[in-house]
């Protein structure tokens, strides 16, 4: 009977959560039926829509815990719930059409969840010496935990299920499992979380006290006190201990240029947070010694890690990443001067600070992606500049440069590629490609420490791929479509013109190009063209660098030759070559004088 009265007592309280966050709930149904769409059908994108779903979800549980914490009047919870509605249309609005994947808004969106998730933490802990910084986060961590734990077994259950019935009985749409992970994902697991969040005490004359603990949310699990206490703080402290040595002992050199140990030091200063925060949800001389200690020890490390990270852009100027590093250590800084000189009912300044640079990362002109965008253009400028690249907005092709500055230069221009800031660079070319176009436009191939890549000069388009078309032949006797793939051998193609038969062949020229002939029955020559100045035009003469050309149009792969016995139109579908061969494939329109 426990187990029933158990499962009895979850699903009442997952039907208490929706009736006490009725709007998130709406907000679930919604991302649930729009992946339930894309489920069905893969080709629809609903991008935007589920970002702006996420984001009104987490608004309104945040406008309910408003409500809650100041005990406010019911009309001033739908007031409340009107403004999330309001900012969530706002969002929409603000982020665009979304197709497909887009790096800066998701990091964006990301960035706005997670400081609302801590918004959440931190709201019911706002002037309540009831319920300190350090127990709402408590409740939370265990009710993530519990819902991972939960929809992990559930998920298990489920896949196990299916899997059973399509081998063992008939076979299954393997979307109806897609189907089954979406209700656990968009909308068990959010709803069995929120139904784990406690009504928070007001006051400690709500009958609760830390020391009574009265709310079972805040309650420390002897097994969590026992990993944090005698496994976790230890293993902090060793890897403190290495870290110190290190620093100390690279402190004028390594230490400010090894890249590899900022992500090091970094989530370092996130466990040390955590488990921080964590320790004062119990007492014992372990966590009582460890909180006393490293908040003095975290501070000088992060602090060393924030300049190292701020005179690392002198290397490669500011990236997104960079920044939220560097914002992560003023974070840190501020954490531990909170978690060493100030009392446990300040410790929400905590969530103050990082709602506050997380806010400022987000918002234009000074959020993370402007200021990269700025400082990388800037910074291509200067390298160009400094060898002598880039004159009167053009670029000027050059390989004899240092090869850092062709490190530079290249993650430069990738980082540039990557965030679809081409368009914003005046000196690069309108139809530029830097998978294509890199070599041949910069002078040199792309580098990065350590090794450059080489190309074997494989230069390439694909008319039929990318178009349909309609040429007007009204003007030609004939059409003919040939071919030749290096030295292949090509039969001669006969044609009859007015009672006249002709040959059309294609042979391998002295020059190894193929070279297009036509000649009458008594073997006078009609044409004889070699295609080599079509490669060059269409690729240009440097035959060392690889070249995709893109976006090719019928009037750019359309060649003319006229003599005085024949006009020629040359139409080529695809053409390449590389160091060891050519190929070509073309149509010929021909008329005979």
């Amino acid at each position: 009977m426990k187990w029933t009265n158990a499962i009895r007592g979850t699903f009442k309280g997952m039907g208490e959560s929706i009736s006490r966050f009725p709007m998130t709930v709406l907000f679930l149904v919604a991302i649930a039926g729009l992946n339930a769409l894309m489920i069905e059908d893969t080709d629809l994108d609903f991008t935007r829509l589920i970002f702006t779903f996420m984001i009104g979800a987490m608004l309104s549980i945040i406008a309910q815990m408003v409500y809650e914490r100041f005990d406010l009047k019911e009309t001033l919870r739908y007031g409340f719930f009107g403004g999330a509605g309001v900012l969530t249309l706002l969002y929409y609005f603000s982020i665009g059409p979304q197709h497909d994947f887009n790096m800066i808004i998701s990091i964006k969106t990301g960035i706005a969840l997670f400081a609302l998730f801590i918004a959440f933490i931190w709201i019911p802990t706002i002037e309540n010496e009831a319920v300190p910084f350090h127990r709402s986060f408590l409740a939370i961590v265990k009710a993530f935990f519990t819902t991972l734990l939960f929809s992990l077994v559930l998920a298990g259950g489920i896949t196990a299920i299916f899997s059973a019935t399509t081998y063992l009985l008939f076979d299954m749409d393997y979307d109806i499992l897609g189907h089954l992970m979406n209700i656990v994902v968009s909308l068990f697991a959010p709803i069995f979380f929120l139904s784990m969040m406690p009504f928070y005490p007001k006051a400690a004359d709500d009958g609760y006290t830390v020391e009574s603990e009265t709310v079972e949310q805040f309650r420390v699990p002897r097994f969590l006190e026992v990993l944090i206490s005698y496994v976790v703080i230890p293993l902090v402290v060793i890897y403190t201990l290495i870290l110190v040595v290190y620093v100390a002992m690279n402190i004028t050199g390594d230490f400010w240029t090894d890249n590899l140990l900022e992500p090091l030091l970094v989530s370092y200063a996130i466990i040390v947070i955590v488990v921080l925060i964590l320790s004062y949800n119990i007492e014992n001389r372990f966590t009582i010694k460890f909180r006393q200690m490293f908040p003095k020890v975290l501070l000088p490390i992060v602090i060393f890690q924030t300049v190292a990270s701020v005179l690392k852009i002198g290397e490669m100027g500011i990236t997104h990443g960079r920044y939220y590093v560097i914002m992560f250590g003023v974070f840190a800084t501020i954490a531990g001067v909170i978690f060493g000189f100030f009392k446990v009912k300040h410790h929400g300044y905590i969530a103050v600070a990082l709602l506050v640079l997380t806010t400022i990362s987000i918002i234009p002109p000074i959020d993370a992606f402007t200021i990269s965008k700025n400082s990388q253009i800037n910074f291509l400028v200067e390298k160009l500049e400094a060898n002598n690249m880039l004159e009167d907005n053009v670029i000027i092709p050059n390989s004899d440069i240092p090869e850092k500055d062709k490190i530079a230069i290249t993650q430069s221009a990738f980082y540039l590629q990557r965030l679809g800031y081409n368009d914003d660079i005046a000196f690069l070319p309108d139809d530029y490609e830097i998978y294509n176009d890199f070599p041949r436009l910069f002078g040199f191939s792309e580098t990065y420490p350590g090794h450059q890549i080489e190309y074997d000069g494989s230069q390439f388009f694909y008319l039929e791929q990318e178009n349909r078309y309609v040429v007007d032949i009204t003007n030609y006797d004939v059409m003919a479509k040939l071919d030749i793939i290096d030295n292949q051998r090509v039969a001669p193609l006969s044609i009859e013109v007015d009672g006249e038969m002709y040959t059309v062949q294609v042979t391998m020229d002295y020059d190894d190009y193929p070279l297009i002939q036509i000649i009458d029955s008594e073997g006078i020559k009609y044409l004889s063209h070699n295609t080599k100045e079509m490669y060059d035009e269409m690729f240009g003469e440097d035959t060392t660098v690889g070249y995709i050309r893109q976006n090719v149009t019928v009037e750019d792969a359309t060649f003319v030759v006229e003599n005085d016995k024949v006009n020629v139109s040359i139409l080529v579908n695809s053409m390449e070559r590389s160091k060891s061969y050519v190929s070509i494939d073309f149509v010929l329109y021909i008329d005979f004088k």
